[in-house]
């Protein structure tokens, strides 16, 4: 398995280097949004007491929100006082500038919530308010702004809008979630509308979208309030559509894609679907469901022929899936369930009560190297970690936290 994993990541490497619009764009959740960072030399154990921290800021406004990088800065939002702030970090963890950009969220859980997308000089991102925002990386101005309420009718769900919108071409995608504008494509440049889908006339569901590439055809997948759904994201026409429900519609995870199948799970004993695209990608069919692997809003990752990540109300260990057949292989507790990523043969598992662990699977199972508590901060452990140039960022409420994993 081992070795199948390094190959899968020399050629994640190849693919994400080789493409220039790649090379442009900072993602959510990484290269592709698929949590596996590509980089390589990192540490395989921590000291007792963690990695070496480097550095932490602890001024940041209330958010849940992962950093950017790009520029030779660190971008992240926060709240206060119902205004969304928007500040710029040194690579030495020092405030260059901090700017509002509008209302943002305050009841239930107020903080920021959708991460920044980065692309070509510019930062896009929704507010929990539902406003569609283009800001310049170089000062944090305003370049464009789109109430997606007025404009769209977007119906903000329970715990505020939330989406790292996705990027392709001239457009920049969102999930209003208007029963009659599903899904919009706005100009990058100026905010202006290029296309509007009903898609199914659902409510937003907290998912940040998937753009991915099929028979050399480009595809948008997300899921909205009953349904994970698939678009043609050249005029937004509905392609599918199958159903994804738990008692709350809730479905914050980004769906994972390889070789024409599409991966979602979702919490609250919703579970998990494996879908399979036609030959024309015009159509889908469901391979399994499985029950077990419910995550939350943690993520999970597809790594060669398995699938990781951990149980929210299903089962709450940390579980690795036959991507084939959703069969669980293995399973763990040694970690308490919560956000996932993968970068250099191991998974960081970040619990939501605050350990930060690092875990191999081998072909025995899960084996925990190190684990350690995350003690800055504040409120709930939900920011997805980010690693970048052999250093891992751990956003918890307030604090900012970089630690040093390269060997």
């Amino acid at each position: 398995m081992l070795k199948k994993q390094i190959l899968f990541i020399a050629i994640a490497v190849f693919t994400f280097t080789s493409s220039s619009f790649s090379q442009n764009i900072v993602e959510w959740r990484g290269p592709n949004r698929t949590g596996i960072y590509n980089e390589t030399g990192l540490l395989k154990e921590w000291p007792a007491e963690g990695p070496k921290l480097l550095w932490s800021y602890e001024e940041l406004d209330k958010g849940f929100t992962s950093v950017t990088i790009a520029e030779d800065k660190i971008f992240i939002t926060g709240v206060a006082d119902g205004i969304g702030y928007l500040s710029a970090l040194s690579m030495q963890g020092k405030l260059l500038w901090k700017v509002k950009y509008g209302k943002e969220w305050v009841d239930p859980y107020p903080g920021s919530r959708s991460t920044p997308v980065y692309y070509k000089g510019n930062l896009y991102l929704a507010t929990g308010v539902a406003e569609a925002l283009c800001l310049n990386a170089q000062t944090g101005k305003k370049v464009w702004g789109v109430d997606m309420v007025t404009k769209f009718g977007s119906r903000i769900p329970t715990f505020g809008f939330v989406e790292a919108p996705a990027i392709y071409d001239n457009k920049v995608y969102f999930s209003p979630g208007g029963e009659n504008t599903g899904i919009v494509a706005l100009n990058l440049l100026t905010g202006e509308t290029i296309w509007a889908s009903k898609a199914t006339g659902e409510k937003p569901a907290y998912c940040s979208p998937l753009l991915f590439d099929y028979k050399n055809k480009k595809y948008f997948t997300t899921s909205l309030g009953g349904n994970i759904i698939g678009l043609d994201p050249a005029d937004g026409t509905l392609l599918w559509k199958i159903p994804q429900v738990n008692t709350y519609n809730i479905h914050p995870n980004t769906p994972l894609y390889e070789d024409g199948c599409i991966f979602s799970l979702t919490g609250y004993k919703g579970g998990s679907v494996m879908i399979k695209l036609s030959d024309d990608g015009k159509s889908a069919t469901e391979l399994w469901r499985n029950k077990t692997l419910d995550n939350q809003m943690g993520g999970a990752v597809w790594i060669d022929n398995y699938i990781i990540g951990s149980g929210h109300e299903g089962d709450r260990y940390w579980q690795c899936l036959n991507s084939k057949t959703g069969e669980v292989v293995f399973k763990s507790n040694a970690i308490g369930k919560g956000v996932v990523i993968y970068a250099d043969g191991l998974l960081y598992c970040y619990s939501d009560t605050g350990e930060l662990g690092l875990m191999e699977l081998n072909d025995k199972g899960f084996t925990v190297k190190s684990k350690f508590k995350i003690t800055l901060g504040t409120d709930q452990h939900w920011a997805h970690p980010v690693i970048d140039k052999g250093i891992l960022y751990v956003r918890h409420g307030k604090s900012l936290m970089a630690y040093s994993i390269k060997k």
